[in-house]
């Protein structure tokens, strides 16, 4: 081929490629939002099965599982068996389930088992929400709490936290920090001698780590990052020593106090302030004279920093429909959030805040100024190891020594 004819070949292929890439831009341009119907459509365009299993955790969510799988096997053709695992080893059965060829389709767990099923090949992607999605329909701190590794996994449903719970009978407001609690039992008389002022369950890690949380390093930014620990510092040892001294001015014998016992303190209308997880909430619907509001900080100078647990419905990398799974997954998470509280007792994590009572409205607040509980593993022995330190500290061990004690016996297990 002559010079001259081949030039105009190279020409056309120029422009074919450049009009291709235009196309494609154009395409990408022009491509559609993503949807909460958009989504579901497309998953049911490509659903197979009739019939999925769903595994959960918490026996409280049989009601709730139990009316939502109802409704979407009305909407969508599609049945799903309950399954209650009250096992220890979660991911090990379900593995063991899965080669027997009966695992669960979805399975429910909180974000702190985020590493757990990475490790046992249990985690799927949720690459079908963008950015734009996340932010329309998702608070920040439950993205960040199904984030590992920046990525996304699951399709957040509800969400575990703590709160303050005060008598608005005594109390004209909610004291802002602990300091405000104890100027207030100073002059604090109670001529009858059955209310207590102050109770939390003390020998709680989780509940506890908000002495810690603001000023330590608790496995990073993210929870995701097992290398990170550094609770030993100058901040964190004013923090427990203030710990310390509520124990010296708040008699609480950590032995004989509990959740349970705090929130029977509360329906028997025998307690000023307790710290209380969301499962509270039902409680309060009974009683008139109850508020509700955030954990305080500890002193003008010194915060505190509330942990909360996201649960998740996560899709089996092993189901036979992947499609039917992600589904259920995401209705489980989106299709009827204003049944969640009714059905189980939890808030739903998507935004229905127009939808909460007072008391749900502030819960919900509080958990998105809350630090999602970390996902990696070693967080449970993080947790049985503070568990002791919170305990010798409490009853006037060295805060510094104890303090010390934890931070070289979790870099041990870190290594």
């Amino acid at each position: 081929m002559s010079k001259k004819c081949f030039l105009p070949v190279i020409i056309g292929i120029v422009i074919c490629i450049l009009m291709t890439g235009c196309l494609k831009n154009e395409e990408k341009d022009t491509k559609k939002p993503v949807s909460y119907d958009s989504l579901m459509q497309d998953f049911k365009e490509n659903a197979t099965e009739s019939e999925l299993t769903c595994w959960y955790t918490e026996e409280a969510d049989k009601e709730w599982l139990t009316d939502i799988s109802g409704l979407f096997n009305k909407e969508y053709g599609i049945k799903v068996n309950l399954i209650y695992y009250d096992g220890v080893s979660l991911f090990e059965d379900m593995n063991s389930a899965n080669q027997k060829g009966n695992g669960p389709d979805v399975y429910i767990c909180g974000n702190d088992q985020l590493e757990f099923a990475r490790n046992s090949g249990l985690l799927s992607v949720n690459e079908y929400y963008d950015d734009a999605f996340w932010k329309d329909h998702y608070p920040e701190v439950s993205k960040k709490a199904v984030t590992f590794k920046d990525v996304q996994y699951g399709y957040p449903v509800y969400f575990d936290t703590y709160c303050l719970v005060y008598d608005a009978g005594l109390l004209d407001s909610a004291p802002a920090s602990m300091d405000d609690i104890l100027a207030f039992a100073d002059e604090y008389s109670d001529t009858g001698s059955t209310k207590a002022i102050l109770r939390w369950d003390v020998a709680d890690p989780y509940i506890n780590t908000m002495f810690l949380a603001a000023y330590g390093d608790i496995f990073g930014e993210n929870g995701d990052d097992a290398s990170a620990f550094q609770i030993y510092n100058e901040k964190t040892v004013e923090t427990m020593t203030y710990f310390n001294s509520l124990s010296e001015y708040m008699w609480m014998d950590k032995n004989n106090i509990s959740h349970d016992i705090v929130k029977d303190r509360i329906k028997e209308g025998t307690l000023v302030l307790g710290i209380c997880k969301s499962d509270i909430l039902p409680v309060l619907q009974s009683q008139d004279s109850y508020e509700i509001s955030y954990i305080p900080s500890l002193t003008d100078t010194l915060s505190s920093k509330p942990y909360s647990t996201t649960y998740i419905a996560m899709v089996n990398p092993y189901t036979a429909d992947e499609s039917a799974a992600n589904m259920f997954a995401c209705y489980l998470s989106m299709g009827h959030p204003e049944k969640q509280y009714e059905g189980n007792g939890k808030l739903p994590v998507v935004n229905e805040k127009d939808d909460f009572d007072k008391f749900q409205s502030v819960l919900y607040a509080q958990y998105l100024n809350s630090c999602p509980v970390p996902k990696v593993m070693v967080f449970g022995d993080y947790l049985s190891e503070s568990s002791i330190m919170f305990d010798n500290i409490w009853d006037g061990k060295d805060v510094e020594e104890q303090l010390s004690t934890l931070q070289k016996t979790m870099e041990e297990r870190i290594n």
